[in-house]
């Protein structure tokens, strides 16, 4: 557990720095297309170079990341979405979702490194997490990225 969070900070921390020294680069919106699934339904985002410490809990919604998962093709997964009351404009609490071994067996059963099927929604993400085939922990990294209707 003590070596993820060391690889988690260390990720974070390079994916940081590199969008600071992109600042100049990246201050035009770049539109990224679908890029985040929320209650089944995939969005695209726009990145932004934004990003802030200790926000206020009721300010931000939470988005697991799968880039350290283990499988491949695991989009982002958040919990709200533009429509919902509670979504906050794409401030996001990052949690880091890391497919367990029995969980890429589950997942991944062609065992050619992909995920079988995606995960579009936070409650499927909670449901395999009860399962125990992913595991989530809390990056304490925010940012925001808001999320759009694809562009068809």
């Amino acid at each position: 557990m003590k070596a993820l969070r060391k690889t988690v900070f260390v990720v974070l921390c390079l994916t940081v720095v590199s969008m600071a020294a992109a600042g100049p680069v990246m201050a035009k919106a770049t539109r990224v297309a679908e890029a985040i699934w929320a209650h089944g339904v995939l969005y695209d985002t726009v990145i932004t170079p934004a990003t802030f410490v200790s926000p206020p809990e009721h300010s931000t919604d939470t988005i697991f990341n799968f880039m350290m998962s283990g499988l491949m093709g695991q989009r982002a997964v958040a919990d709200a979405a533009p429509g919902d009351r509670h979504y906050n404009g794409g401030r996001w609490s990052v949690y880091v979702a890391v497919f367990t071994d029995v969980g890429q067996e589950t997942l991944d059963e062609d065992e050619d490194g992909f995920v079988d099927f995606e995960l579009t929604s936070a409650d499927q993400v909670l449901h395999q997490v009860s399962l125990g085939n992913v595991e989530v922990h809390p990056a304490n990294f925010y940012f925001e990225c808001p999320m759009l209707p694809r562009k068809r």
